[in-house]
């Protein structure tokens, strides 16, 4: 059960005036998601150049992500379902993280959404756990969005019920 589980689907948008084909990649095992996670991810080398054009870029990113989720879940610090790990990674990478009960798939396409134009080389990473303060070996599963593709640990999918 090692080997990657690839597929073509199509991917509409919530306006569905887009249609967008999309990779979906789902790894075996959490590990073997993390393993495939930094090619997956933009090159580093990207996010070198002019320092306060980059951070403007990537700020308006975070805040298209936080004001996406604060009107789905409420915001991050009452909800107690969601987390935005700021440098958590290198640059071009967004990492959130979700409790099980906040965690919904249909959130995916939507967080997807957001990586088009200025931000289309970013990535963005969910994290869910049972609990915001479970430790990173409680992690039920993962995935990773680029505009066009999706990586996903089979584990998450499971919980999700097939729903990514």
């Amino acid at each position: 059960m090692g080997a990657a589980v690839a597929w073509r689907t199509v991917l509409l948008r919530p306006s569905m005036e887009v249609a967008r084909f999309m990779n979906r990649t789902v790894k075996a095992t959490e590990s073997e998601f993390w393993g495939a996670f930094s090619s997956f991810c933009p090159p580093g080398g990207y996010f070198d150049g002019p320092g306060s054009a980059q951070r403007d870029v990537d700020r308006r990113l975070g805040e298209a992500i936080e004001a996406l989720l604060v009107a789905q879940l409420g915001p991050a610090e009452t909800s107690g379902t969601w987390r935005h790990e700021l440098g958590a990674y290198r640059a071009g990478i967004h990492s959130l993280r979700f409790s099980a009960a906040g965690f919904d798939p249909g959130l995916v396409p939507s967080l997807q959404g957001l990586l088009v134009g200025e931000h289309e080389v970013y990535c963005i990473v969910c994290q869910v756990f049972e609990s915001l303060s479970a430790p990173s070996e409680a992690r039920i599963g993962s995935v990773a969005m680029r505009s066009n593709r999706l990586l996903v640990s089979y584990p998450l999918v499971e919980h999700s019920k097939g729903r990514l």
